[in-house]
């Protein structure tokens, strides 16, 4: 699955749902799945309960996790199009994304919709 944005794209969701509670059972058997891999959460409103848990079941994974939280934090990102970038924010998010999927495996984005959305490169 390349991109995960909706329960939809899992297909049949009675076959996902019997598999995460097989996983559930033992949160650890696929550690190994995600070793050597790299999963960035970009956060553009605070999610506490999203961000801990995506990075607890990417840690179960195996894998390394990396959060930038765009304009809470240190590092703010623009998001608007079209604008002139003399403002607070040294970047735009249209040319950080590549650059972030050069070091990253995974990439998942909070929205202002409250989901988590997952891209994963191949």
């Amino acid at each position: 699955m390349r991109h995960f944005t909706c329960v939809q794209d899992l297909g049949d969701l009675k076959q996902a749902l019997n598999e995460a509670f097989e996983i559930k059972k033992d949160r650890f058997q696929f550690s190994e799945l995600g070793k050597n891999k790299t999963l960035l959460m970009i956060f553009f409103n605070s999610s506490l309960r999203t961000r801990l848990s995506t990075q607890k079941a990417a840690m179960n994974l195996g894998m390394n996790t990396i959060v930038l939280d765009v304009n809470q934090g240190a590092w703010k990102l623009e998001t608007e199009r079209g604008v002139i970038m003399d403002g607070d924010k040294p970047e735009h998010l249209l040319e950080a994304v590549p650059v972030m999927g050069c070091y990253c495996d995974v990439i998942g984005h909070a929205l202002k919709i409250k989901k988590m959305i997952i891209t994963k490169r191949y």
